[in-house]
């Protein structure tokens, strides 16, 4: 089970910093109409997205970490 929870929360982990610089990225597009000097940025933006990931990842090992399944209640709402 704790690994299923390490994975589960790499995964959420690679998801939320991917969401994060891909959001960078959109703005930066905008404010840098240069085309190489948009691919130089990018490539650095990557990377230190990457390397964030790789290491927030890494260190998960030192955490025991519990998956808790959510059992959601469903609330019906029905109008008169």
């Amino acid at each position: 089970m704790e690994e299923k929870g390490r994975k589960n929360l790499e995964a959420l982990v690679t998801k939320e910093v991917t969401k994060l610089f891909e959001s960078v990225l959109d703005y930066t597009s905008i404010a840098v109409s240069e085309e190489k000097t948009f691919k130089i940025l990018r490539g650095k933006i990557l990377g230190v997205g990457n390397d964030c990931i790789r290491k927030i990842c890494s260190e998960l090992v030192n955490y025991d970490i519990k998956y808790v399944e959510r059992n959601e209640d469903i609330i019906e709402i029905r109008n008169k």
